[in-house]
């Protein structure tokens, strides 16, 4: 089975946490190339992208969007029971961020932190996980919190990693409501491709060493090393233009939905590229699918949120209701996609 239906819950809030610089691509001409840069952010429809500055943490950034979402759903910290937290870039091996995030909360012994590393499909996974959580009434509220500092993990002279991605922060608050219409998933894992986007050294199997940081230039020029990130952009490509169509029309099927019936689909913000054909191959309009990776870059597990943020911002409006379908895609290689109808999603401004 991959799919599930969760009953008894509402998200209430979302709010994010984006750093303070900002990064134009056009600044990187005498390291990658005017000509280079150019065509690359043309189609990827990025040109700037928020940067973590020296010292900025995941941690920093998803503290910061907790507190913006407390401040605007007006939940106390007392009555918070579960908080999950997701990051491929902890400030620590050990202990996880929800520990750290708990200490600097405040939050009572009683609450349940849980760590996940996940990548461009953890909002959803997330969503899943603290769900099934909440759903059958044990824990109340729950605090769903994503994100990453991916850009200290590309080489400064990769020619498209370092276009391409950006950082940010996400708190999404989930309540236990027997009134709720609650969400319902499905998922997709294709462990097999695990390689096409990873970091190889750092870890227990290849510790970092002088050799792994050693910087070997690749086939199409850019530099990186074992320590880097390192993505099979075509790999990645592929499958997300063959999976995501896929799942996101069984979980319309699953839940007895068309196109039509979907208000907003949200789709983790890989590039303007991507979700543009992706949008094309599910033949839906471009009024329903946002792309607003614009000035902010690839977010990995904070993109689907932000985006969430950044249409409303653009509307004018600080609460969401109807229905959405968000999907998100990438590391493992995994994706989920999520139906969840909202009513006054109150949505935080940064």
């Amino acid at each position: 089975m991959n799919k599930t239906s969760i009953p008894n819950i509402s998200m209430r809030g979302i709010a994010i946490a984006l750093p303070q610089e900002t990064e134009f691509n056009h600044e990187l001409s005498d390291v990658l190339g005017y000509e280079e840069i150019e065509r690359v952010s043309q189609t990827i429809g990025i040109y700037s992208r928020r940067v973590a500055g020296e010292g900025v943490t995941a941690f920093n950034l998803m503290s910061q969007a907790v507190e913006n979402l407390l401040k605007t759903t007006n939940i106390r910290k007392e009555n918070i029971d579960c908080l999950v937290c997701i990051t491929q870039t902890p400030d620590y091996l050990i202990p996880g961020n929800s520990f750290l995030l708990s200490h600097q909360l405040g939050l009572e012994t009683k609450v349940l932190t849980l760590d996940i590393n996940a990548g461009c499909a953890g909002f959803t996974h997330g969503l899943i996980v603290l769900g099934k959580l909440i759903n059958n009434g044990d824990i109340k509220c729950g605090l769903l919190v994503v994100g990453d500092t991916l850009t200290r993990l590309v080489n400064p002279q990769d020619k498209t990693e370092r276009l391409l991605f950006g950082d940010g922060a996400a708190a999404c608050l989930l309540e236990f409501d027997k009134q709720g219409k609650g969400l319902t998933a499905c998922w997709r894992t294709i462990a097999d491709d695990y390689n096409k986007l990873i970091v190889p050294a750092g870890g227990m199997k290849k510790p970092t060493t002088e050799h792994t940081k050693i910087v070997k230039i690749q086939e199409d020029g850019s530099h990186r090393s074992e320590n880097d990130l390192i993505m099979d952009g075509a790999a990645v490509f592929s499958f997300s233009i063959k999976e995501v169509p896929e799942l996101v029309n069984l979980a319309l099927k699953n839940c007895n939905l068309i196109n039509e019936d979907i208000d907003l689909f949200i789709f983790h913000q890989a590039n303007k590229f991507m979700v543009d054909y992706i949008r094309k191959k599910l033949k839906l309009s471009e009024e329903k699918v946002p792309i607003l990776v614009e000035g902010i870059g690839n977010t990995s597990s904070a993109s689907i949120p932000i985006a969430i943020n950044r249409y409303a911002l653009n509307q004018g409006i600080n609460k969401i209701s109807g229905r959405l379908c968000l999907t998100g895609f990438g590391v493992g290689l995994s994706l989920s996609s999520i139906i969840i109808e909202v009513e006054d999603l109150i949505v935080t401004p940064m």
